[in-house]
């Protein structure tokens, strides 16, 4: 037993160790006494340690369903992305038909234009031809190069 002018703390552990029922070693018996209630680090109760495992099965179905999701997205962008470049490939396609048919109506345009002032210049040539006296011999020589 304690002596009467002991701390009441020390009082409470030595009643701890010295107890019929189920004495505590010192260190123990002064946690106790101290107000720490938690088991020594060897001692942990079955309770505990099911509540921790039950904690960490938690976390890990947690971190499993939050790589699932990370895949999901990533699988996602991944879809969207070959998307966007199949989006970009056949507006590319698109443009190259637009500029093969802009240049087609160009040369048909030209071609037209061309046929047009071929047959000017055949009218312009018989006209010439048909003009009799000075005149026409005026212009042949001038039109000459022009003409032929």
């Amino acid at each position: 037993m304690a002596p009467e002018q002991a701390h009441p703390l020390l009082k409470q552990a030595a009643t701890l160790m010295t107890r019929d029922d189920d004495p505590l070693e010192p260190r123990a018996a002064l946690r106790r006494a101290g107000g720490a209630n938690e088991p020594e680090p060897g001692e942990a109760s079955p309770g505990l340690a099911a509540e921790l495992e039950a904690a960490k099965a938690r976390i890990a179905e947690i971190e499993r369903q939050a790589e699932a999701r990370l895949a999901i997205v990533i699988e996602a962008a991944e879809r969207r992305r070959l998307a966007l470049e199949q989006e970009k490939a056949q507006a590319s396609a698109e443009e190259a038909q637009k500029a093969v048919k802009a240049v087609q109506d160009a040369e048909g345009r030209a071609e037209a234009a061309l046929q047009r002032a071929e047959k000017a210049e055949t009218a312009i040539h018989q006209q010439a031809k048909a003009m009799s006296g000075l005149k026409g011999r005026l212009i042949r020589l001038l039109a000459g190069d022009v003409l032929k």
